[in-house]
């Protein structure tokens, strides 16, 4: 093997896990045939000491065997069609871990949020963010409510007219779904431009309403005091926009013959 092929002949196998002596040790031995370590010094021009230690660790790999001549000890490199074998156990391992390192990166990527408010102003602090994401974003068209008590428009009333108007000017339709049958509110919402409401006929009142907008979703935990938890998942958003979609395709959305007097609607 000339010199120029033994270069590229150590890069090959310094590129697969060999390290530099390793590499020339190997080659060197594969061409002197059996040889005792000093010889293989000599020829590979890396010290004695290091030759002892590559060797072992070429032992220990299976591509360098050895016998006892007297107390001479004899080294003899083993075929390189076992390094691909060596290659395909390694690759085989690999290969068995794999999905479970392909799940850790995705899982790595997935970014989640999780943020709780107290009081009426975490209802606030919500509704509030899903004008400021669509204002700052415009990543989404859409916003869902489900989960709406009939009496909701009481809770919220102090901001709830200010956010309709935001929210009907940047063009941004919102879907109610309610609990029960709130036929008053439901016909106003209905009246309203970009806007859809119905109700799930027979539907127990839920403790809790969910929002869901771009890769978030919020609830609304009607108990005393009110909290409010907004999550940033694009899994769980995904997850509940579906969901929302199968009870919507179930409800009703009025009775047609409501006739509503002169009311302010946005309220």
């Amino acid at each position: 093997m000339n010199n120029l092929n033994l270069m590229d002949a150590e890069k090959a196998l310094q590129d697969i896990g060999f390290s530099k002596n390793e590499s020339k040790v190997y080659l060197n031995l594969l061409n002197l045939g059996p040889s005792q370590a000093g010889t293989i010094a000599e020829k590979s021009k890396v010290y004695r000491t290091n030759v002892y230690e590559s060797l072992q660790r070429l032992i220990e790999k299976g591509l360098v065997s050895y016998i006892f001549k007297g107390h001479q000890k004899i080294f003899q490199a083993e075929s390189p069609e076992k390094i691909l074998g060596i290659i395909k156990e390694k690759e085989e391992s690999f290969r068995d871990v794999l999905p479970q390192l392909t799940l850790n990166n995705k899982l790595s990527k997935i970014k989640e949020k999780v943020s709780i408010y107290e009081g009426g102003n975490g209802v606030k602090a919500i509704m509030w963010d899903i004008l400021k994401e669509k204002e700052e974003t415009n990543s989404f068209d859409e916003v869902v409510t489900f989960g709406v008590p009939k009496d909701m428009v009481l809770r919220v009333r102090p901001f709830i007219k200010q956010y309709h108007r935001r929210r009907i000017k940047l063009k941004l339709l919102q879907k109610h779904l309610y609990d029960e049958n709130a036929q008053r509110r439901i016909a106003h919402l209905n009246r309203m431009p970009y806007t859809e409401a119905a109700y799930l006929p027979n539907a127990i009142n839920s403790p809790a309403t969910t929002v869901v907008y771009g890769d978030k979703v919020g609830f609304f935990l009607w108990s005393d005091p009110i909290m409010g938890i907004l999550i940033e998942s694009k899994r769980m958003a995904d997850m509940y926009k579906r969901y929302f979609n199968i009870l919507y395709s179930m409800a009703v959305r009025e009775n047609p013959n409501m006739v509503l007097k002169n009311e302010n609607i946005l309220e």
